[in-house]
This record gives C-alpha cells, structure tokens and sequence, in this order.
C-alpha cells in the first residue's frame, strides 16, 4: 500500500468516527465511496439526498475499511482473489469427484475419506508441489502420534470452512465484498498447507530406531506438531552438518587458520546448537557417540538462552552449505 492509499485510509477512518456528519461530511462520505466501488449511479444517488443515504455510506465505507485496514487496495484485492480462489475452486471440485467415485465404488465411506493438499514430488525429500490433489491418510495413519493424527481432523474442520466461504463468495459480484470471505480462505488455505506438510513429512520411529526417541521422562514433555517437525529436520542436519564443524574445530588448532574459517566455525557452531536445543528441550535421546561428537565441537548439552524458550529457528536451508 502507497502512502496515498494510507492518507486515504486515514480519511476514512476519521470519516467513520464521527457520530455526527454535517451536508459536507455527508459530501465527502459519498465521494469517498465513488473512490473505493467507481460506481458513478451510486455517487448521483446518494447526493441527490445525502442524509437520507448516510447509513449506506457507512456500511460502504466499513467495508471496504476492511481491505483498507489489512494494507491493501482494491487492485490488491482482486489479485488476491485471481491468486487463491481458482485454486480452490479447482481443489473442492477434484475432492467432490473423488468422493462421489469412491462411494461408487466401495459404497458408503466416513466423511472426510478424502482432503485437497499439495501433491508430493516423486523424490526425495518429497516436497509440496504447486499440484493440489485429493487424498485420503497416510497408510500409516493409526499408529501415529495423537498429535498427528489430529492434523487430519484439523484439516477438515478447515476445509469446511474454506467450502463455506468459497460458496458464498461465488453469490457476490464485487471484490469488495468478497474480501471478508476471500482473505478468511487465504488464511484458512495457508495454514492448512502448514500442517499438511507436518503430516506428510512426520517420520515414524522405533524405540530402538537410530533416529532415536524421548528419554524415559519424556512423558513431562508434550509434543506439539511443530515440535515434531523440528525435531525430524534438526537430527539429519546435525547428521550431515557435525562433521564441517569438528573439521574446523580441528584446523583451529593448526597453524595458518584464518579469521574467516573462525567466523565460519562459529557460524556452524551455533547453527547446529539451536538444532541440539531442540532435542534437549523435546527430551530426545542423545546416543553416546553422537554426545562425544558433540562435546568435540564444543556443542552445550543442555538447553541455551537462545531456545530457553523453546524457540524455533528456520534456517535449514543452510543445510547444504
């Protein structure tokens, strides 16, 4: 938004507070409503008489507030709606058909069998693609955690709401109208995806798995899906990253090591740290080998002021560095 649409915005705002508007503020109010919808008949009508329109200048004005508000302008509005409502548009009528050919198929199923979500790439690490397809749980479902099992639920009292609001935005015709309903979606489809991917990338492990599991107290410790999440991304990025920073712990005892190779080793150090805060604060199990590796590089085994807090931190695209 330009400083022009602020100004804007601002006059509109005050417009709104006023509890009484005088012919000229009434004036004003029904040109500031020609600015927002350009709907020249409206403006002539409401001057014809303004007093006698002033409740619909309000409502006008509230309206597109709305927009106004969230930083954005018309323009802006109509882009969201091209960007997210074909999309869904698109997902609900795949996840119908699906649905209908399945009961077909297999007669009666459970509501909810089948949810829109991001397609997954055929190889690894399986990342969301831009393709929404409709599919049912994972194969594994039932022997997941709670915490991600609920995902599933979740994600279908969300789309609920997403079809709620689609249908109603297909019975108004302007865009200032829909935006209520338009940005509720874009919100709604957003966090949706968020937890989707927790789902889809969740890894299942044995108590006896390498990838380890929470320490015998970690029944003190309640996982959220971020946490697992974290936790999934924070082992193999120790894994493939420890072995750079007790390289360059090894070359600082050696003769000729720069100050970028120490700006380096510092910077490894605290990365793969937040990563080890976030097993220690989740209660994850260390194994023997991997705590001595860590001790080598210097790495606390115990919780920083950085994650004291339980912080997240999302620079895994370093990973590869």
């Amino acid at each position: 938004m330009n400083g022009i649409d602020k100004l804007f915005r601002a006059r509109v705002e005050e417009w709104l507070s006023k509890k009484k508007h005088t012919e000229a503020d009434l004036a004003n109010g029904a040109m500031m409503v020609l600015q927002c919808n350009r709907n020249r008949a409206m403006y002539n009508t409401m001057m014809r008489k303004p007093s006698h329109y002033e409740e619909k200048m309000v409502y006008e004005l509230k309206k597109h507030l709305a927009y106004l508000q969230d930083d954005m302008n018309l323009e802006d509005v109509k882009k969201l709606e091209k960007k997210i409502l074909p999309v869904i548009g698109k997902a609900i009528a795949d996840t119908e058909e699906t649905t209908d050919k399945a009961a077909a198929a297999l007669g009666e199923i459970p509501e909810d069998s089948f949810l829109p979500a991001p397609a997954l790439s055929t190889e690894e690490p399986y990342k969301q693609t831009d393709a929404i397809v409709a599919r049912g749980k994972r194969t594994d479902h039932d022997t997941l955690p709670e915490t991600i099992r609920a995902i599933w639920d979740k994600n279908a009292e969300r789309y609920k709401k997403i079809k709620q609001a689609h249908e109603t935005c297909k019975t108004l015709t302007a865009a200032c109208d829909r935006y209520e309903f338009t940005s509720a979606i874009a919100e709604l489809w957003a966090e949706y995806k968020k937890d989707f991917d927790i789902y889809d990338h969740y890894v299942l492990v044995g108590v006896n798995d390498e990838a380890g599991t929470q320490t015998p107290d970690a029944e003190e410790v309640q996982l959220s899906a971020e946490d697992v999440k974290a936790i999934n991304a924070a082992r193999p990025y120790i894994s493939k990253n420890l072995p750079k920073l007790i390289a360059l712990v090894a070359a600082a005892k050696q003769e000729g090591f720069t100050e970028a190779q120490a700006q380096e080793l510092e910077s490894w150090r605290d990365r793969i740290q937040q990563r080890v805060d976030v097993l220690i604060r989740t209660k994850q199990v260390i194994k023997d080998e991997l705590r001595q590796q860590l001790t080598e590089a210097d790495i606390k085994l115990e919780i920083s002021d950085s994650d004291g807090q339980g912080q997240e931190h999302s620079d895994d695209s370093q990973a590869t560095e």
